[in-house]
């Protein structure tokens, strides 16, 4: 029970994190929920995370339903190709390299594992491991500093 209300949370504010961009094409703003509930940093993305990024949230945010999965498995190879030049970049200024690239190759490993989903005949795990590269995607985020501004309110 923990456990799924716990994953619920995460799944929600994750998704929340993907709202609208704010900042010029080659750097979005996202939040990202903390530690504390209710509390959120506000992160800029490297221009790589902001292409994956505008790819994957009209399809993340779309009415679920089998056109939603059927965009989504038509993206994948553009998808595949983005995660791969997210996990290649240079890591932002103040991000660990090792964590940069384990994150990077955790990203480009669950588009592959949406793929398969997206080959099956019944793409049984679809929605799974759709979540999977959401949350890849979230780990990558987790890593970049927090903005002057939210840092100067703290």
């Amino acid at each position: 029970m923990f456990r799924t209300l716990l994953l619920s949370f995460s799944l929600a504010a994750a998704a929340a994190a993907c709202g609208g961009k704010s900042a010029p094409a080659t750097s979005s703003t996202a939040t990202e929920p903390a530690g504390n509930p209710g509390e959120a940093h506000e992160h800029h993305f490297p221009a790589e995370m902001d292409a994956f990024h505008d790819t994957l949230a009209p399809l993340w945010h779309a009415d679920s339903g089998q056109a939603r999965i059927d965009q989504t498995c038509t993206a994948t190879g553009e998808l595949d190709a983005l995660a791969a030049t997210v996990r290649d970049a240079l890591p932002p200024a103040g991000v660990d390299a090792a964590a940069w690239t384990e994150r990077g190759t955790a990203l480009v490993d669950s588009i592959t594992k949406l793929s398969a989903a997206c080959g099956s005949p019944d793409r049984a795990t679809f929605e799974a491991d759709f979540h999977g590269v959401h949350s890849a995607f979230h780990g990558l985020i987790e890593l970049l500093p927090a903005t002057d501004e939210h840092q100067a309110a703290h």
